[in-house]
């Protein structure tokens, strides 16, 4: 996989060999599943690629908009509508319905992440 850019300067990752090309801006998230990932479009679309999580965190760790917190997943933190706790369960609420329950380590990480980059309004306590 590699990553490329628009002529208008936007990023964008190359999939299926050179066929498929994704803006950044447009992945909601990418879940793993065993040797594959799911990326789930803006456009609501789900796409299946045989890349590991691994080389789609090393991708886009470059950009400040997208954060791991647990194995197995990676945010865009511009489609994300809250992060509640319930009973000292982090979940991570995306603006499609979706909810991922977050890990604890990197739950607590999330949240500093957030207020790092001003995104407190987005944390709920209940």
């Amino acid at each position: 996989m590699k990553t490329t850019f628009t002529s208008t300067g936007l990023p964008c990752l190359v999939l299926n060999y050179g066929k498929q090309t994704l803006p950044s801006p447009e992945i909601q998230y990418i879940e793993g599943e065993g040797n594959y990932s799911l990326i789930q479009t803006s456009a609501n679309k789900i796409l299946t690629s045989a890349f590991t999580m691994r080389l789609f965190s090393d991708q886009l760790a470059s950009q400040s908009n997208f954060f791991s917190p647990r194995k197995g997943l990676l945010l865009n933190v511009d489609y994300l509508k809250s992060v509640d706790c319930k009973e000292g369960v982090y979940y991570a609420l995306m603006k499609d319905g979706k909810s991922h329950v977050l890990s604890r380590r990197k739950g607590k990480a999330f949240l500093d992440y957030l207020s790092d980059y001003k995104l407190d309004y987005l944390i709920n306590y209940r």
